[in-house]
């Protein structure tokens, strides 16, 4: 007993409790304000562990020391006769009854915001006649790249993993529309207001965090936004083992489809993904592949697909992994890389990759669109439109499906649903570069006004699309004038095959040294111009200077079926196409490098060959497939077909309607002066309505010379 009365004398008991309370306050002031004031996660913790530290400490001074008039000293050292230990319990008790009244308004404080936050939620919920029916608000979400917090720069592709994964898991929803990959991390270290950037995403809420990564441990921030007024919808916290990565990611997924739950009905609900793969090694190679083939670039490529197979390896049963092998593996192919790999062996890669993906998962979006492309390689374009509408039917927010489909409708002539489609891509993934440029390549193939202008507008962040929009709007304003031609120039600089097209289509300038510095298949374009200007034995001696491999690439072969329709070789011509297309005809749109050279026209070639060796009922079969495509091209487009139009006619025996279709391009400013050496075209060179519609382009040709110092053209 003499030590607890000791003990209360010293004023042990109310310095301690008066410690506590302080410590408590002060950990409840640092969990309010610390996130206002951006202070690291650490910091609560920190707060905590120091009280807990400090209370022996002050345990200890209190029975050590005593307050006196003349100061703190040293308990053995005061008088106990002079001691005022009563009069500083009571000044204690003063203490400790305010640090209670301020955890009590504390308390009384934090209730009161949190009973008046869900009455404002509520009252902005209800209707003004007080009905139980709550209006939807959200639609729309964007995902940020979340913020690496490990300290390690090698971990940021894991946290931006994480915030993709959560982007992917998310689209599949039916009732909510997701801002594109690249378009949502196009943010990616910018600290831009978030109202800016949901307005340029087009997205009513964002989705941000932070990750933290330690050794086994990981720690996910997570939080909802508003775009319109800043307000946090939704945070939580995630602390799980490494091990436990997927299940936190469907955790987040979620609660973040609870917190929009007004707005999406319960089958999108139950509809949510789950993630299979519990491998660690195989989800981080995977991460990093995706990273790699990101860049876009020869060696990053191949590093994207050896880490690719790195996953498959480490855990075969993850079905992105094998679906990004098949794209990766097709990007590959000797057509797009010098030393790339084999076509057929690139086709086989992916079609095995393919079916190991759908096998494992098949309701697999990416592996769908994977498989498109590969049927497009193949020129099974029906089946590759079969392919990616199924993608699109996984996963609607996926905007390389929409681009890649409008692709394909271009083909079949499909021109208005092709624009539409671009338009999808582009409004899902307004920062990414491909959509906006292959939406460009439509305009500049099939010429539409309004569909230029949206392109201009959502792409002009990127040169490519501002290129075509120059020399789009430049080669349609009517004949090109000196300050219009080297402004179509100065459009494309440091690109020679770009710039000797412009010099080509204006002057009849063939600048052969630039284009076999500029072009890696220098000379296969360079047989393309010879045959665009008549000279057709400079073409096929090109021709028969390639490697073997080159002469039997499909498009080769194209282009000297095209040789022998001009030169008359007609049995020569249906041979060669069937060994481009064994016995296949293909009506299908633009096949590089012009549409003049697009399957259609080599359709129609192979109907004026087979009439030439009286085999008419084989020409008339493949006719009505080209009559049935050219008319949907009539009825969706008015630009970018006129060279099918014409032969078609002529073959028809429409002379006069030919002759309207090459006249009506030339009002347009879309007919060229080397359209007048294009197979079956060429017959009309006779009439005389041919005639001054070529001489009327070759007058403006040596008009634009004449002004930059040029004699007349020679050819």
């Amino acid at each position: 007993m003499k030590l607890f009365e000791e003990l209360k004398r010293r004023n042990v008991f109310r310095v301690g409790a008066a410690y506590l309370l302080l410590a408590w306050v002060l950990i409840q002031v640092t969990d309010t304000v610390g996130p206002a004031l951006k202070l690291p996660d650490w910091t609560l913790a920190l707060v905590t562990w120091l009280s807990i530290i400090g209370l022996p400490l002050v345990l200890f001074l209190a029975w050590a020391f005593e307050v006196t008039p003349e100061g703190l000293k040293r308990e053995e050292d005061v008088d106990r006769s002079v001691s005022i230990t009563t009069d500083t319990g009571r000044r204690i008790n003063y203490v400790v009854i305010g640090l209670l009244v301020v955890a009590v308004l504390l308390l009384l404080g934090d209730k009161f915001s949190a009973t008046n936050e869900v009455d404002s939620e509520m009252t902005e919920l209800a209707t003004d006649e007080g009905a139980d029916v709550v209006e939807a608000s959200y639609d729309s979400i964007g995902v940020l790249p979340f913020v690496n917090m490990s300290g390690d720069p090698e971990q940021e592709y894991f946290s931006d993993g994480i915030a993709e994964e959560l982007l992917n898991a998310l689209a599949k929803l039916k009732n909510l529309q997701v801002a594109a990959r690249t378009s949502s991390f196009a943010f990616k270290g910018q600290n831009q207001d978030v109202t800016e950037i949901g307005r340029q995403l087009n997205v009513d809420t964002l989705l941000e965090g932070s990750v933290r990564k330690s050794g086994s441990k990981l720690r996910i921030t997570a939080q909802l936004i508003d775009t319109d007024d800043g307000y946090h919808l939704w945070s939580e916290t995630y602390d799980r083992e490494l091990t436990d990565i997927f299940a936190v990611q469907d955790e987040i997924t979620a609660a973040i489809v609870d917190a929009l739950v007004l707005h999406l009905d319960t089958e999108a609900e139950a509809q949510l993904p789950t993630t299979e793969v519990t491998n660690m090694s195989a989800y981080d190679a995977y991460l990093q592949g995706r990273h790699e083939l990101r860049k876009a670039e020869r060696n990053s490529v191949r590093e994207a697909l050896r880490l690719f197979r790195a996953a498959t390896d480490a855990d075969p049963n993850f079905a992105p992994a094998w679906a990004a092998r098949a794209k990766t593996v097709i990007i590959m192919r000797e057509d797009h890389f010098l030393d790339g790999i084999p076509r057929e062996e690139s086709h086989m890669l992916a079609r095995s990759n393919i079916d190991r993906a759908l096998a494992i998962d098949p309701n697999l979006a990416e592996a769908y669109v994977a498989e498109s492309y590969l049927q497009a390689d193949n020129y099974r374009y029906e089946d590759a439109l079969t392919s990616v509408d199924r993608a699109l039917e996984l996963n609607p927010n996926l905007a390389e499906a929409w681009s890649w489909r409008s692709r394909l409708l271009s083909r079949f002539g499909r021109i208005r649903a092709a624009r539409d489609s671009a338009r999808k891509a582009i409004e899902l993934d307004p920062h990414n570069p491909v959509p906006a440029i292959l939406a460009a390549n439509l305009v500049e193939d099939y010429y539409d006004p309004e569909f230029l202008d949206f392109v201009a507008r959502t792409g002009a962040q990127f040169p490519r699309v501002r290129q075509i929009e120059v020399m789009i709007r430049l080669m349609l304003e009517g004949p090109l004038t000196v300050d219009s031609y080297e402004r179509a120039l100065k459009a494309n600089p440091g690109f020679p095959p770009w710039e000797s097209i412009v010099r080509f289509r204006a002057l009849k300038v063939i600048d052969a040294e630039a284009i076999r510095q500029g072009n890696r298949n220098g000379r296969d374009f360079l047989m393309w111009l010879y045959m665009s200007t008549d000279q057709w034995d400079t073409a096929q001696a090109m021709y028969d200077e390639l490697p073997q491999e080159n002469q039997l690439s499909v498009l080769n072969l194209e282009e000297l079926s095209i040789m022998q329709t001009a030169q008359g070789r007609c049995e020569e011509m249906l041979a060669t196409l069937r060994e481009a297309h064994g016995d296949a005809v293909r009506i299908y749109g633009e096949v590089p490098p012009t549409t003049s050279r697009a399957n259609v026209n080599l359709a129609l070639n192979r109907v004026y060959c087979l009439r030439q060796l009286d085999r008419d009922a084989e020409a008339d079969e493949i006719l009505a497939a080209a009559v049935k495509y050219i008319e949907t091209l009539r009825e969706n487009t008015v630009y970018g077909f006129y060279t099918a139009d014409a032969k078609l006619r002529v073959l028809e025996g429409d002379v006069d309607g030919a002759l309207a279709v090459l006249e009506d391009a030339y009002e347009r400013n879309e007919l060229v002066w080397d359209d007048r050496y294009e197979p079956i075209v060429r017959d009309l060179s006779g009439e005389p309505r041919f005639i001054e519609t070529f001489a009327r382009i070759d007058a403006n040709i040596d008009a634009l010379r004449a002004e930059l110092g040029m004699p007349p053209a020679e050819f």
